[in-house]
Protein backbone atom coordinates (compact mmCIF):
# COMPACT_ATOMS: atom_id res chain seq x y z
CA UNK A 1 0.00 0.00 0.00
CA UNK A 2 1.05 3.35 -0.52
CA UNK A 3 1.28 5.73 2.37
CA UNK A 4 -0.66 9.03 2.26
CA UNK A 5 0.32 12.20 4.05
CA UNK A 6 -0.17 11.98 8.05
CA UNK A 7 -0.51 15.58 7.85
CA UNK A 8 -2.24 16.70 4.26
CA UNK A 9 -0.52 20.26 3.38
CA UNK A 10 -3.90 22.01 3.74
CA UNK A 11 -3.73 25.38 4.14
CA UNK A 12 -6.84 26.64 6.01
CA UNK A 13 -7.02 29.17 8.50
CA UNK A 14 -10.37 28.26 10.42
CA UNK A 15 -12.32 25.51 11.65
CA UNK A 16 -15.84 25.27 12.06
CA UNK A 17 -17.99 21.59 12.66
CA UNK A 18 -20.78 20.50 10.99
CA UNK A 19 -23.62 22.20 11.94
CA UNK A 20 -26.36 20.21 13.73
CA UNK A 21 -29.20 23.03 14.09
CA UNK A 22 -30.34 26.01 12.19
CA UNK A 23 -31.22 29.43 13.84
CA UNK A 24 -35.39 30.03 13.72
CA UNK A 25 -35.23 33.78 14.05
CA UNK A 26 -35.82 35.51 11.31
CA UNK A 27 -32.22 36.24 9.35
CA UNK A 28 -30.93 39.29 7.80
CA UNK A 29 -30.97 39.59 4.52
CA UNK A 30 -28.80 37.84 1.92
CA UNK A 31 -27.92 40.33 -0.12
CA UNK A 32 -26.25 43.06 2.36
CA UNK A 33 -25.21 45.58 0.11
CA UNK A 34 -27.73 47.13 -2.73
CA UNK A 35 -26.64 47.86 -6.03
CA UNK A 36 -27.81 49.64 -9.20
CA UNK A 37 -30.83 48.50 -11.46
CA UNK A 38 -29.65 46.66 -14.19
CA UNK A 39 -30.36 48.79 -16.57
CA UNK A 40 -28.01 51.59 -15.15
CA UNK A 41 -24.32 51.86 -15.21
CA UNK A 42 -22.25 50.43 -12.08
CA UNK A 43 -21.70 53.72 -9.65
CA UNK A 44 -17.70 54.76 -9.83
CA UNK A 45 -17.59 56.04 -6.26
CA UNK A 46 -18.53 54.22 -2.89
CA UNK A 47 -22.29 54.87 -2.93
CA UNK A 48 -25.66 52.63 -1.99
CA UNK A 49 -29.05 53.12 -3.19
CA UNK A 50 -31.08 52.67 -0.34
CA UNK A 51 -34.20 53.14 -2.27
CA UNK A 52 -33.88 49.92 -4.70
CA UNK A 53 -33.14 47.04 -2.10
CA UNK A 54 -32.36 43.70 -3.92
CA UNK A 55 -34.87 40.85 -3.11
CA UNK A 56 -33.76 39.28 0.12
CA UNK A 57 -35.92 35.91 1.13
CA UNK A 58 -36.45 32.83 -0.73
CA UNK A 59 -34.74 32.94 -4.14
CA UNK A 60 -33.52 35.09 -6.10
CA UNK A 61 -34.72 34.13 -9.43
CA UNK A 62 -33.08 35.03 -13.16
CA UNK A 63 -35.91 37.67 -13.28
CA UNK A 64 -34.88 39.65 -10.49
CA UNK A 65 -31.56 40.18 -10.99
CA UNK A 66 -29.14 41.04 -14.01
CA UNK A 67 -27.97 39.21 -16.83
CA UNK A 68 -24.46 37.46 -16.43
CA UNK A 69 -23.75 35.80 -19.65
CA UNK A 70 -24.97 32.31 -21.18
CA UNK A 71 -25.73 29.77 -18.58
CA UNK A 72 -27.68 32.49 -15.32
CA UNK A 73 -30.60 31.00 -15.78
CA UNK A 74 -29.27 27.98 -14.23
CA UNK A 75 -27.88 29.71 -11.38
CA UNK A 76 -30.65 30.45 -8.12
CA UNK A 77 -29.60 31.44 -4.79
CA UNK A 78 -32.27 30.34 -1.76
CA UNK A 79 -31.93 31.79 1.39
CA UNK A 80 -31.91 29.01 4.33
CA UNK A 81 -31.40 29.57 7.89
CA UNK A 82 -27.53 29.94 9.10
CA UNK A 83 -26.71 26.12 10.94
CA UNK A 84 -25.95 27.48 14.44
CA UNK A 85 -22.34 26.87 14.19
CA UNK A 86 -21.79 29.85 12.59
CA UNK A 87 -23.09 31.88 15.55
CA UNK A 88 -20.80 35.03 16.08
CA UNK A 89 -19.55 35.82 19.86
CA UNK A 90 -19.73 39.63 18.69
CA UNK A 91 -23.97 39.21 18.00
CA UNK A 92 -23.87 39.90 14.68
CA UNK A 93 -25.62 37.98 12.10
CA UNK A 94 -25.00 36.14 9.04
CA UNK A 95 -26.92 35.30 6.24
CA UNK A 96 -26.97 32.03 4.51
CA UNK A 97 -28.07 30.51 1.01
CA UNK A 98 -27.76 27.86 -1.43
CA UNK A 99 -26.55 28.76 -4.79
CA UNK A 100 -27.27 26.15 -7.94
CA UNK A 101 -24.68 26.30 -10.40
CA UNK A 102 -23.94 23.92 -13.65
CA UNK A 103 -21.98 21.25 -12.65
CA UNK A 104 -19.94 21.06 -16.13
CA UNK A 105 -20.21 24.33 -17.66
CA UNK A 106 -19.23 22.89 -20.57
CA UNK A 107 -21.40 19.98 -20.71
CA UNK A 108 -24.76 21.61 -19.46
CA UNK A 109 -26.67 18.03 -19.55
CA UNK A 110 -25.09 16.45 -16.59
CA UNK A 111 -27.26 19.11 -14.59
CA UNK A 112 -26.51 21.64 -11.51
CA UNK A 113 -25.34 21.31 -7.95
CA UNK A 114 -25.24 23.26 -5.04
CA UNK A 115 -22.40 25.45 -3.01
CA UNK A 116 -23.86 27.48 0.05
CA UNK A 117 -22.63 31.35 0.87
CA UNK A 118 -22.57 33.36 3.90
CA UNK A 119 -23.08 36.93 3.87
CA UNK A 120 -22.16 39.63 6.13
CA UNK A 121 -23.12 42.93 5.95
CA UNK A 122 -20.49 45.85 6.06
CA UNK A 123 -20.93 49.07 8.84
CA UNK A 124 -20.23 51.33 6.63
CA UNK A 125 -23.48 52.38 4.46
CA UNK A 126 -21.95 54.07 1.84
CA UNK A 127 -19.42 51.36 1.05
CA UNK A 128 -21.13 49.10 -2.11
CA UNK A 129 -18.09 47.45 -3.07
CA UNK A 130 -18.41 43.86 -1.76
CA UNK A 131 -15.59 41.07 -1.12
CA UNK A 132 -16.00 37.56 -2.13
CA UNK A 133 -13.90 35.84 0.79
CA UNK A 134 -11.72 32.53 -0.73
CA UNK A 135 -10.19 30.02 1.98
CA UNK A 136 -7.74 28.06 1.84
CA UNK A 137 -7.32 24.27 0.97
CA UNK A 138 -8.53 22.76 -1.08
CA UNK A 139 -11.59 22.10 0.65
CA UNK A 140 -12.00 24.62 2.92
CA UNK A 141 -15.27 26.22 3.70
CA UNK A 142 -15.29 29.89 3.60
CA UNK A 143 -18.51 29.97 5.62
CA UNK A 144 -16.25 29.02 8.45
CA UNK A 145 -14.24 32.13 8.58
CA UNK A 146 -18.11 34.17 8.86
CA UNK A 147 -18.02 33.01 12.03
CA UNK A 148 -15.14 34.81 13.46
CA UNK A 149 -13.66 37.50 10.57
CA UNK A 150 -13.97 40.68 12.16
CA UNK A 151 -16.76 42.93 10.68
CA UNK A 152 -15.27 45.41 7.87
CA UNK A 153 -16.90 48.94 6.46
CA UNK A 154 -17.44 46.44 3.14
CA UNK A 155 -19.95 43.57 3.13
CA UNK A 156 -18.09 39.89 3.53
CA UNK A 157 -19.36 37.21 1.10
CA UNK A 158 -18.73 33.89 1.88
CA UNK A 159 -18.00 31.30 -0.79
CA UNK A 160 -17.64 27.59 -0.04
CA UNK A 161 -15.77 25.18 -2.51
CA UNK A 162 -17.64 21.90 -4.13
CA UNK A 163 -18.19 19.47 -1.35
CA UNK A 164 -17.79 21.93 1.98
CA UNK A 165 -19.96 24.23 3.52
CA UNK A 166 -22.97 23.31 5.17
CA UNK A 167 -25.75 22.10 2.31
CA UNK A 168 -24.91 19.96 -0.82
CA UNK A 169 -22.50 17.35 -1.58
CA UNK A 170 -20.62 16.30 1.56
CA UNK A 171 -16.55 15.45 0.26
CA UNK A 172 -15.36 15.55 3.71
CA UNK A 173 -13.26 12.07 4.84
CA UNK A 174 -14.38 10.99 8.07
CA UNK A 175 -12.50 7.73 8.13
CA UNK A 176 -9.13 9.55 8.18
CA UNK A 177 -10.53 11.44 11.42
CA UNK A 178 -11.77 8.43 12.89
CA UNK A 179 -8.43 6.92 12.14
CA UNK A 180 -6.01 10.15 14.20
CA UNK A 181 -6.33 8.41 17.50
CA UNK A 182 -4.79 5.04 16.44
CA UNK A 183 -2.62 6.82 14.10
CA UNK A 184 -0.97 9.37 16.93
CA UNK A 185 -0.74 6.67 19.22
CA UNK A 186 1.55 4.16 17.21
CA UNK A 187 4.70 3.74 15.43
CA UNK A 188 5.39 5.05 12.03
CA UNK A 189 4.86 1.62 10.03
CA UNK A 190 0.92 0.77 11.59
CA UNK A 191 0.42 5.11 11.25
CA UNK A 192 1.18 4.79 7.23
CA UNK A 193 -0.90 1.75 7.00
CA UNK A 194 -3.94 3.12 9.05
CA UNK A 195 -3.60 6.23 7.15
CA UNK A 196 -3.46 4.49 3.89
CA UNK A 197 -6.16 2.31 4.50
CA UNK A 198 -8.62 5.29 5.74
CA UNK A 199 -7.79 7.15 2.25
CA UNK A 200 -8.33 4.48 0.17
CA UNK A 201 -11.97 3.97 1.73
CA UNK A 202 -12.75 7.10 1.48
CA UNK A 203 -11.60 7.18 -2.34
CA UNK A 204 -13.34 4.32 -2.81
CA UNK A 205 -16.89 6.29 -1.39
CA UNK A 206 -16.39 9.05 -3.28
CA UNK A 207 -15.03 7.85 -6.69
CA UNK A 208 -18.28 7.84 -8.70
CA UNK A 209 -19.60 11.10 -7.69
CA UNK A 210 -20.23 13.30 -10.53
CA UNK A 211 -19.46 16.61 -8.96
CA UNK A 212 -16.25 15.41 -7.39
CA UNK A 213 -15.56 14.39 -10.49
CA UNK A 214 -15.92 18.08 -12.34
CA UNK A 215 -14.51 19.68 -8.89
CA UNK A 216 -11.40 21.71 -9.96
CA UNK A 217 -9.53 25.53 -9.52
CA UNK A 218 -11.50 26.39 -12.76
CA UNK A 219 -14.97 25.34 -11.68
CA UNK A 220 -14.45 27.35 -8.47
CA UNK A 221 -13.68 30.44 -10.21
CA UNK A 222 -16.62 30.07 -12.30
CA UNK A 223 -18.36 29.13 -8.91
CA UNK A 224 -17.53 32.79 -7.62
CA UNK A 225 -18.25 34.67 -10.68
CA UNK A 226 -21.90 33.20 -11.04
CA UNK A 227 -22.26 33.68 -7.00
CA UNK A 228 -21.34 37.09 -7.22
CA UNK A 229 -23.38 38.61 -10.18
CA UNK A 230 -26.89 36.48 -9.44
CA UNK A 231 -26.60 38.36 -6.12
CA UNK A 232 -26.96 41.91 -7.98
CA UNK A 233 -22.97 43.01 -7.99
CA UNK A 234 -21.96 44.43 -10.27
CA UNK A 235 -18.67 46.04 -8.96
CA UNK A 236 -17.01 43.57 -6.89
CA UNK A 237 -12.93 42.33 -4.92
CA UNK A 238 -12.18 38.73 -4.36
CA UNK A 239 -9.85 38.32 -1.62
CA UNK A 240 -8.18 34.75 -1.23
CA UNK A 241 -5.82 33.18 1.25
CA UNK A 242 -3.65 30.16 0.60
CA UNK A 243 -5.41 27.78 -2.00
CA UNK A 244 -7.80 30.83 -2.44
CA UNK A 245 -5.32 32.95 -3.97
CA UNK A 246 -5.26 30.20 -6.39
CA UNK A 247 -8.78 30.73 -7.06
CA UNK A 248 -8.38 34.70 -7.65
CA UNK A 249 -5.78 33.53 -9.85
CA UNK A 250 -7.70 31.73 -11.76
CA UNK A 251 -10.19 35.07 -11.42
CA UNK A 252 -7.37 37.32 -12.61
CA UNK A 253 -6.95 35.03 -15.67
CA UNK A 254 -10.76 35.29 -16.80
CA UNK A 255 -10.93 38.95 -15.64
CA UNK A 256 -14.92 38.50 -15.40
CA UNK A 257 -17.04 41.59 -15.51
CA UNK A 258 -17.77 43.37 -12.29
CA UNK A 259 -14.17 42.19 -10.72
CA UNK A 260 -12.25 45.09 -10.35
CA UNK A 261 -9.35 44.43 -7.80
CA UNK A 262 -8.27 40.98 -6.07
CA UNK A 263 -6.30 40.63 -2.55
CA UNK A 264 -4.06 37.33 -2.37
CA UNK A 265 -3.41 36.61 1.00
CA UNK A 266 -0.19 34.40 1.42
CA UNK A 267 0.07 33.16 -2.85
CA UNK A 268 0.20 29.91 -4.06
CA UNK A 269 0.20 29.88 -7.78
CA UNK A 270 -1.13 27.27 -10.32
CA UNK A 271 2.19 26.95 -11.76
CA UNK A 272 3.95 26.08 -8.63
CA UNK A 273 5.55 22.31 -8.52
CA UNK A 274 3.53 21.56 -5.37
CA UNK A 275 6.79 18.63 -4.46
CA UNK A 276 9.86 20.69 -4.69
CA UNK A 277 7.55 23.38 -3.56
CA UNK A 278 6.58 22.33 0.20
CA UNK A 279 10.51 21.21 0.37
CA UNK A 280 11.39 25.06 -0.41
CA UNK A 281 9.08 26.62 1.50
CA UNK A 282 9.13 24.83 4.52
CA UNK A 283 12.96 24.58 4.54
CA UNK A 284 13.51 28.77 4.00
CA UNK A 285 10.64 28.92 6.63
CA UNK A 286 13.06 27.05 9.23
CA UNK A 287 15.88 29.03 7.89
CA UNK A 288 14.69 32.21 8.41
CA UNK A 289 13.22 31.16 12.35
CA UNK A 290 16.69 30.25 12.83
CA UNK A 291 17.92 33.50 11.46
CA UNK A 292 15.42 35.25 13.67
CA UNK A 293 16.64 33.50 16.81
CA UNK A 294 19.97 33.65 16.36
CA UNK A 295 19.75 37.57 16.50
CA UNK A 296 18.01 37.38 20.12
CA UNK A 297 20.08 36.77 22.86
CA UNK A 298 17.53 35.56 24.71
CA UNK A 299 16.12 33.44 22.17
CA UNK A 300 19.78 31.59 21.62
CA UNK A 301 20.19 31.03 25.45
CA UNK A 302 16.66 28.55 24.41
CA UNK A 303 19.10 26.13 22.87
CA UNK A 304 22.55 24.24 23.78
CA UNK A 305 24.41 25.32 20.54
CA UNK A 306 21.27 28.38 19.66
CA UNK A 307 20.56 26.65 16.04
CA UNK A 308 16.53 25.90 16.08
CA UNK A 309 17.81 24.21 12.34
CA UNK A 310 20.34 21.52 14.18
CA UNK A 311 18.53 21.51 17.50
CA UNK A 312 15.41 20.19 15.52
CA UNK A 313 17.36 17.76 13.52
CA UNK A 314 18.71 16.52 16.71
CA UNK A 315 16.27 16.00 18.39
CA UNK A 316 14.15 14.05 15.28
CA UNK A 317 17.17 11.23 15.68
CA UNK A 318 16.78 11.32 18.91
CA UNK A 319 13.14 11.06 19.53
CA UNK A 320 13.10 8.19 16.43
CA UNK A 321 15.98 6.30 18.66
CA UNK A 322 13.89 6.70 21.60
CA UNK A 323 10.00 8.02 21.32
CA UNK A 324 7.79 8.82 24.10
CA UNK A 325 4.53 9.03 25.23
CA UNK A 326 2.09 11.59 26.24
CA UNK A 327 -1.08 10.93 27.04
CA UNK A 328 -3.43 13.69 26.32
CA UNK A 329 -7.46 14.47 26.48
CA UNK A 330 -9.79 14.20 23.67
CA UNK A 331 -10.94 17.63 25.21
CA UNK A 332 -7.75 19.48 25.01
CA UNK A 333 -6.87 18.48 21.44
CA UNK A 334 -10.43 18.28 20.63
CA UNK A 335 -10.97 14.95 20.11
CA UNK A 336 -13.50 12.46 20.59
CA UNK A 337 -11.43 10.62 22.95
CA UNK A 338 -8.08 10.42 25.08
CA UNK A 339 -5.27 8.81 23.38
CA UNK A 340 -1.65 8.25 24.01
CA UNK A 341 0.52 9.78 21.58
CA UNK A 342 3.69 8.82 20.36
CA UNK A 343 5.92 11.35 20.00
CA UNK A 344 9.00 10.23 17.43
CA UNK A 345 10.99 12.50 14.98
CA UNK A 346 8.77 12.43 12.13
CA UNK A 347 6.11 13.59 14.15
CA UNK A 348 8.07 16.40 16.13
CA UNK A 349 8.94 17.53 12.55
CA UNK A 350 4.87 17.02 11.46
CA UNK A 351 3.97 19.50 14.47
CA UNK A 352 6.52 21.74 14.32
CA UNK A 353 5.58 22.19 10.58
CA UNK A 354 2.13 22.62 11.44
CA UNK A 355 3.05 25.77 14.70
CA UNK A 356 5.29 27.80 11.84
CA UNK A 357 1.58 28.96 10.57
CA UNK A 358 0.69 30.48 13.65
CA UNK A 359 3.09 33.33 14.59
CA UNK A 360 1.18 33.17 18.32
CA UNK A 361 2.68 29.48 18.82
CA UNK A 362 5.74 29.77 16.86
CA UNK A 363 7.26 32.37 19.39
CA UNK A 364 7.31 29.14 21.80
CA UNK A 365 9.31 26.76 19.21
CA UNK A 366 13.03 27.91 20.10
CA UNK A 367 11.85 26.89 24.12
CA UNK A 368 10.28 24.16 22.83
CA UNK A 369 12.74 22.32 20.92
CA UNK A 370 14.88 23.19 23.79
CA UNK A 371 13.47 21.57 26.18
CA UNK A 372 12.84 18.29 24.03
CA UNK A 373 16.63 18.42 23.21
CA UNK A 374 16.89 17.90 27.52
CA UNK A 375 13.84 15.44 26.92
CA UNK A 376 12.00 17.69 29.02
CA UNK A 377 8.34 15.94 29.55
CA UNK A 378 6.75 19.72 29.84
CA UNK A 379 8.15 20.58 26.29
CA UNK A 380 7.18 17.15 25.09
CA UNK A 381 3.23 17.63 26.17
CA UNK A 382 3.14 21.31 24.80
CA UNK A 383 4.26 20.17 21.49
CA UNK A 384 2.02 17.09 21.90
CA UNK A 385 -1.01 18.81 22.80
CA UNK A 386 -0.87 21.80 20.28
CA UNK A 387 0.35 19.81 17.27
CA UNK A 388 -2.10 17.33 17.36
CA UNK A 389 -4.99 20.06 18.32
CA UNK A 390 -3.70 22.00 14.95
CA UNK A 391 -4.10 18.45 12.71
CA UNK A 392 -6.99 17.21 14.37
CA UNK A 393 -8.83 21.00 13.69
CA UNK A 394 -7.21 21.08 10.08
CA UNK A 395 -9.23 17.60 9.25
CA UNK A 396 -12.37 19.06 10.35
CA UNK A 397 -12.00 22.20 8.87
CA UNK A 398 -11.01 20.66 5.56
CA UNK A 399 -12.96 18.54 3.35
CA UNK A 400 -10.25 15.89 1.83
CA UNK A 401 -12.09 14.40 -1.21
CA UNK A 402 -12.35 18.40 -2.43
CA UNK A 403 -8.49 18.67 -1.81
CA UNK A 404 -7.39 15.34 -3.67
CA UNK A 405 -9.99 16.27 -6.37
CA UNK A 406 -8.15 19.50 -6.99
CA UNK A 407 -4.29 18.38 -5.95
CA UNK A 408 -4.93 15.34 -8.35
CA UNK A 409 -6.33 17.26 -12.04
CA UNK A 410 -4.92 20.55 -11.25
CA UNK A 411 -1.02 20.21 -9.45
CA UNK A 412 -0.57 16.73 -10.48
CA UNK A 413 0.09 17.22 -14.18
CA UNK A 414 3.19 19.35 -13.59
CA UNK A 415 5.03 18.03 -10.73
CA UNK A 416 8.18 16.30 -10.98
CA UNK A 417 8.33 14.29 -7.98
CA UNK A 418 10.67 14.92 -4.58
CA UNK A 419 14.45 15.62 -4.60
CA UNK A 420 16.91 13.06 -3.64
CA UNK A 421 18.75 15.21 -1.31
CA UNK A 422 16.10 16.62 0.61
CA UNK A 423 16.60 18.00 4.69
CA UNK A 424 15.24 15.93 7.13
CA UNK A 425 12.40 18.25 8.60
CA UNK A 426 11.70 18.56 4.37
CA UNK A 427 11.53 14.70 3.93
CA UNK A 428 9.87 14.11 7.72
CA UNK A 429 6.38 16.54 6.55
CA UNK A 430 6.39 15.37 3.09
CA UNK A 431 7.80 11.87 2.57
CA UNK A 432 5.99 11.03 -0.97
CA UNK A 433 5.60 12.80 -4.09
CA UNK A 434 1.66 14.31 -5.32
CA UNK A 435 1.70 11.20 -7.59
CA UNK A 436 2.03 8.42 -4.57
CA UNK A 437 -0.48 10.34 -2.90
CA UNK A 438 -3.16 10.28 -6.15
CA UNK A 439 -3.22 7.05 -6.58
CA UNK A 440 -6.35 6.00 -5.75
CA UNK A 441 -8.04 9.71 -6.37
CA UNK A 442 -7.15 9.15 -10.48
CA UNK A 443 -8.23 12.26 -12.26
CA UNK A 444 -8.11 13.12 -15.68
CA UNK A 445 -5.03 16.01 -16.21
CA UNK A 446 -6.43 19.50 -15.94
CA UNK A 447 -5.58 21.42 -19.70
CA UNK A 448 -2.23 23.19 -19.87
CA UNK A 449 -2.95 26.33 -19.40
CA UNK A 450 -4.17 25.28 -15.39
CA UNK A 451 -0.59 25.20 -14.84
CA UNK A 452 0.37 28.45 -16.81
CA UNK A 453 1.20 31.23 -15.07
CA UNK A 454 -1.55 34.51 -14.95
CA UNK A 455 -1.11 37.75 -16.33
CA UNK A 456 -3.71 40.60 -15.97
CA UNK A 457 -4.05 44.04 -15.61
CA UNK A 458 -6.75 43.99 -12.81
CA UNK A 459 -5.56 45.82 -9.74
CA UNK A 460 -3.90 43.18 -7.44
CA UNK A 461 -2.20 43.72 -3.52
CA UNK A 462 -0.62 40.94 -2.58
CA UNK A 463 -0.22 39.59 1.13
CA UNK A 464 3.06 37.57 2.73
CA UNK A 465 4.43 36.87 6.21
CA UNK A 466 8.06 36.28 6.81
CA UNK A 467 7.68 33.00 8.14
CA UNK A 468 5.08 31.43 6.39
CA UNK A 469 6.02 27.67 5.82
CA UNK A 470 3.66 27.24 3.20
CA UNK A 471 3.37 30.30 1.08
CA UNK A 472 6.62 32.23 1.11
CA UNK A 473 6.81 36.25 -0.10
CA UNK A 474 8.83 34.76 -3.01
CA UNK A 475 5.75 33.29 -4.71
CA UNK A 476 3.83 36.49 -4.39
CA UNK A 477 7.00 38.40 -6.11
CA UNK A 478 6.86 35.66 -8.70
CA UNK A 479 3.16 36.02 -9.83
CA UNK A 480 3.32 39.83 -9.11
CA UNK A 481 6.00 39.94 -12.10
CA UNK A 482 3.37 39.14 -14.56
CA UNK A 483 0.69 41.62 -13.14
CA UNK A 484 0.48 44.91 -14.40
CA UNK A 485 -0.93 46.84 -11.60
CA UNK A 486 0.64 44.71 -8.63
CA UNK A 487 1.44 45.62 -5.00
CA UNK A 488 3.10 43.53 -2.90
CA UNK A 489 3.26 43.88 1.06
CA UNK A 490 5.70 41.12 2.87
CA UNK A 491 5.75 41.56 7.11
CA UNK A 492 8.53 40.85 9.22
CA UNK A 493 7.28 38.37 11.96
CA UNK A 494 4.00 37.38 11.00
CA UNK A 495 3.35 33.46 9.41
CA UNK A 496 0.25 31.97 7.07
CA UNK A 497 -2.19 34.42 6.30
CA UNK A 498 -2.10 38.31 7.38
CA UNK A 499 -4.84 40.06 6.81
CA UNK A 500 -6.13 39.76 10.41
CA UNK A 501 -3.81 40.47 13.42
CA UNK A 502 -2.64 43.85 12.23
CA UNK A 503 -3.77 47.15 12.05
CA UNK A 504 -1.44 48.42 8.92
CA UNK A 505 -2.48 45.46 6.91
CA UNK A 506 -6.45 45.50 7.78
CA UNK A 507 -5.97 49.40 6.66
CA UNK A 508 -4.67 48.65 3.84
CA UNK A 509 -6.93 46.14 2.84
CA UNK A 510 -10.46 48.92 3.24
CA UNK A 511 -8.10 51.19 1.56
CA UNK A 512 -7.83 48.93 -1.69
CA UNK A 513 -11.09 47.66 -1.64
CA UNK A 514 -12.40 50.89 -1.74
CA UNK A 515 -10.28 51.85 -4.61
CA UNK A 516 -7.76 49.55 -6.53
CA UNK A 517 -6.53 51.49 -8.43
CA UNK A 518 -5.25 54.11 -5.67
CA UNK A 519 -1.33 54.12 -4.94
CA UNK A 520 -1.31 52.45 -1.71
CA UNK A 521 1.50 53.80 0.75
CA UNK A 522 2.60 50.67 2.36
CA UNK A 523 5.19 51.92 4.52
CA UNK A 524 3.54 51.14 7.85
CA UNK A 525 3.85 47.79 6.92
CA UNK A 526 7.69 48.09 6.85
CA UNK A 527 8.62 46.76 10.91
CA UNK A 528 6.17 44.12 11.66
CA UNK A 529 5.43 43.33 15.20
CA UNK A 530 8.16 41.85 16.87
CA UNK A 531 8.70 38.54 18.00
CA UNK A 532 8.31 37.72 21.68
CA UNK A 533 10.11 34.69 22.04
CA UNK A 534 9.33 33.00 25.43
CA UNK A 535 8.89 29.64 27.29
CA UNK A 536 5.33 28.32 27.07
Amino acid sequence: MTRRRAIAVVVVIASVAAACSRRTADPPPLVTTTVAAADTAAPSTESRDSTAPTPSSTELTPTNRPPSGPGVPEVAITQIGCPSDLDRSDGLELACGVVTVPIDRADRAIGTTSITVATLAGYDPGFETPVAVLQGGPGGASSALGAWFPQQPFTQVFIDQRGTGFEGPEFDCPEITAALGLIFSTDAANAEELADDAYDACALRLQDDIVLQNTDSEAHAADVVDTMTALGYRRWVAYGVSYGTTIGLELLRDEPAGLVGVVLDGVYPPELDTDSGLEFSASRALDVIDATCAAESDCRGYLADGSVRATLERVMVEFDADPMVVPLGGNEIGYTESIDLLLDGRRVAEFVFATMYHESLLRYLPAVLGGLDERDPSSARWLSRNGARLVISGQAANDEGTYFAVQCRDRLPFTEGIGADRSPFAAAIAPLPLAAVCDEWSRPPAPEVAGSPVSSSIPTLLLSGEFDPITPGVYAEEVADRLDAATIVEQQGRGHGIWYGDECIAELVQLFVADPLRQLDIGCADVGPPVEWARP
